[in-house]
């Protein structure tokens, strides 16, 4: 029986009259700690829970007293050592900051963070309170300044930006949960200890059984040159490189027949399940077949899914004739059928003749890796304003795109949220444009890119 899982803290902090009571009660949508006017009203830390399961939010969200640091009163002594216990105990730190006004007490809150190993060691988002209006968005120069890496301009009076605050916490708890697997035909769950799963997909006969064979060094799923023979998914673990890996094979995707195929339809529903349910995705073409309409449709739904995958040429040792450009003439043919494919990472191999397997594990590992990356906002922020200062008027009319502010909110896929002047001026060559640049900066190549675009005007 599994031990029951924690519920992770998160705890406001600020000094004195911030709002952080202000922002509590308006992320909790009802009225519990004390808000007033003049400083020092909280005395104590109060908490409550924040569920919604379909946003993926389970936390306690924590209200602290002001931390300002130098006051003498032996009582509020000990009450900023129950708030600074409670910080040391938290997952995540809502660090809020007044727009309007930045005092030493700030500075020397901030400090305080940097210097003690056991604050510095808790995630940190700093808010910025205050904004009310889009314009301002933009004039946050100031706090990146001092240092601050993750800021995110909020209202809390005017409730400006607080469903990003909570996309924004979710995106920064630690994501130390256990992966949740729910069985078809079974009501219980099971967890599994895995560094990351993997699908492998592709058209029937592409070679998926052979592969996963060829990973799992013995013959785990069966293996024929009849279409479709593998009716449902199978999966195994391996390790590789001390990562452990669930290798998940599935049912070849095809298309149903005029009388509708009751299996081809389960084994089309298993591999989509399958995608959703991993966080990498092997691609696998047939060398001698190529890429058809179905394999168009499989990268559609794993843009769609939000997966990052690479694309694996399998039976290129039946390829005849081969010389220094095959590769290079098989990938531009690629491009061809889909120009989405350039960004996208190609390896060649042989599944029966289990040639190149280590390339391919070695470049999934990778993927695995630079899937999880995360940006912080100072940074996207830079390089999104110097690449729209590089587009200039080049991607625009009369009217000039502006960025105000941006931010990350999930790395699979790389998900970034973008508050603009008018959304309609980002037309979609500018937004491939920027997406160009966010590859080619961050090492990108297979991890789907979504830009939302977000405006208070209307």
């Amino acid at each position: 029986m599994s031990s029951k899982k924690r519920v992770p803290i998160v705890s406001i902090v600020g000094r004195q009259n911030v709002g952080k009571s202000t922002l509590f009660n308006a992320l909790l949508k009802k009225k519990l700690a004390i808000t007033e006017d003049y400083p020092g009203v909280t005395r104590d830390v109060l908490r409550a829970r924040v569920l919604n399961p379909e946003k993926g939010l389970d936390f306690f969200l924590c209200d602290t007293p002001g931390l300002d640091i130098e006051r003498p009163e032996s009582m509020e002594e000990a009450v900023l050592e129950n708030a600074f216990r409670q910080v040391a105990e938290s997952d995540l730190v809502v660090f809020l900051l007044d727009f309007r006004e930045v005092t030493n007490y700030d500075s020397r809150l901030i400090e305080k963070f940097r210097k003690d190993p056991e604050l510095n060691s808790i995630p940190s988002l700093f808010c910025v309170n205050k904004v009310d209006h889009p314009e301002e968005e933009a004039d946050l120069d100031s706090f990146y300044r001092m240092g601050l890496s993750e800021i995110l301009p909020i209202s809390a009076i005017g409730r400006r930006n607080l469903p990003l605050l909570l996309e924004k916490i979710a995106f920064l708890l630690p994501s130390a949960k256990r992966k949740i697997v729910q069985s078809e035909t079974e009501e219980e769950t099971k967890t599994s200890d895995e560094d990351f799963s993997l699908s492998i997909v592709g058209k029937p006969n592409a070679g998926k059984s052979s592969l996963l064979n060829a990973l799992c060094g013995y013959d785990r799923a069966v293996v024929s040159d009849v279409a479709g023979t593998t009716r449902d998914s199978v999966d195994t673990t391996v390790t590789f490189e001390g990562k452990k890996i669930r290798i998940i094979d599935t049912a070849g995707i095809r298309k149903k027949s005029d009388k509708g195929e009751a299996l081809e339809f389960y084994s089309y529903q298993r591999t989509k399940r399958a995608i959703q349910g991993s966080d990498i995705v092997i691609h696998l073409l047939d060398a001698q077949k190529g890429f058809g309409e179905f394999d168009k449709k499989i990268v559609s739904m794993l843009q769609e899914e939000g997966k990052p995958f690479l694309l694996a040429v399998n039976k290129w040792d039946t390829i005849e004739n081969k010389d220094n450009q095959s590769f290079k003439d098989y990938k531009e043919r690629l491009h061809s059928r889909l120009p989405l494919l350039r960004e996208i990472q190609i390896v060649t191999l042989s599944a029966k003749e289990k040639q190149r397997i280590h390339k391919l594990m070695e470049m999934t590992l990778d993927l695995a890796s630079r899937s999880k990356r995360k940006i912080s906002t100072s940074e996207l922020n830079q390089s999104l304003r110097a690449w729209m200062a590089e587009a200039g008027r080049s991607f625009s009319a009369n009217r000039p795109p502006k960025m105000l502010y941006c931010t990350q909110v999930s790395i699979s896929p790389f998900h970034l949220i973008l508050f603009v002047n008018h959304v309609e001026y980002f037309k979609s060559n500018l937004l491939t444009f920027i997406k160009k640049k966010l590859t080619e900066k961050y090492n990108l190549q297979g991890i789907p890119i979504r830009l939302e675009l977000r405006s208070d005007r209307k």
